[in-house]
């Protein structure tokens, strides 16, 4: 990608993260799923567990980087809006293979980048913050090398993970996200964070555009730009509604011998 061109989806990605108005992210999991989210969307972003699924793999950084700089090559070469890839821990678990991991991205066409801080030594569970922090930085000195405003929405993984009491995950969520703020991220990403209450506490706890998953429970859009949310995913559930309607389909045309439904021209 032409780098002038890069850098310009890289501020337009930033400027989207507006209060008031959130950038809502139906997450993306290959090319074609890319160009269709983009007719109608201003940005595509991933979801690591449906890329990983869509590839055969199981999530948790077990799709090899280089399916996954192809996956974002191709993405990028398709669409005409800012890209933001999943990259899980930063496929490894010190700064150096995170910047790495992320030089790579940046050099497929991404402008974006989810990294979460719930993975470690191939497990689900909480690293240190400072660690964590130490990757944050590393990316972003690594982005800076290359000239792009790369967006860092740093994910921190307390509720996904059930550290404690809700209480006692909020403390802990908003402790992070200070020590990524501190490190030059620039969003932070809440998975499992669904009560409209503790989203709206923990908006105000934190400097950073807050970023939150749509799962079973969590408030509806406008409830979420009230309280000051700036980001919304969809995360893997657009790409299991899919395979569903897949599923279903193939169903029907095996039940009744028919497949005429299938024959309409794309609109």
């Amino acid at each position: 990608m032409d780098a002038k061109i890069q850098q310009q989806y890289a501020e337009t990605f930033h400027a989207l993260h507006t209060k008031g108005d959130p950038l809502v992210l139906f997450n993306a999991w290959d090319a074609a799923s890319a160009k269709a989210i983009a007719k109608t969307s201003p940005a595509i972003a991933t979801s690591s567990g449906a890329v990983a699924s869509a590839l055969g793999y199981a999530d948790g950084e077990n799709v090899p980087l280089d399916m996954v700089t192809g996956l974002v090559s191709r993405m990028t070469a398709a669409v005409s809006v800012p890209v933001s890839i999943d990259v899980e821990a930063g496929y490894g678990d010190t700064p150096e293979a995170a910047a790495g991991s992320a030089t790579e991205i940046l050099k497929a066409g991404a402008v974006g980048i989810n990294i979460e801080d719930g993975l470690s030594e191939g497990k689900r569970q909480l690293v240190n913050p400072e660690l964590h922090a130490a990757k944050i930085k590393a990316v972003r000195d690594a982005a800076k090398d290359l000239g792009v405003r790369l967006f860092i929405n740093a994910r921190t993984d307390p509720f996904l993970l059930k550290f404690g009491s809700p209480d006692d995950c909020m403390n802990e969520a908003a402790r992070r996200a200070k020590v990524y703020a501190e490190a030059d991220a620039d969003g932070i990403f809440v998975p499992g964070l669904t009560d409209l209450a503790l989203i709206e506490k923990f908006v105000q706890l934190t400097p950073l555009p807050v970023n939150i998953m749509v799962t079973q429970g969590v408030p509806a859009i406008p409830d979420l730009a009230r309280v000051g949310v700036r980001r919304v995913s969809l995360g893997p559930w657009p790409m299991m509604a899919v395979m569903r309607i897949i599923g279903q389909a193939a169903a029907a045309v095996a039940a009744t011998k028919q497949y005429g439904t299938f024959l309409q021209p794309d609109a």
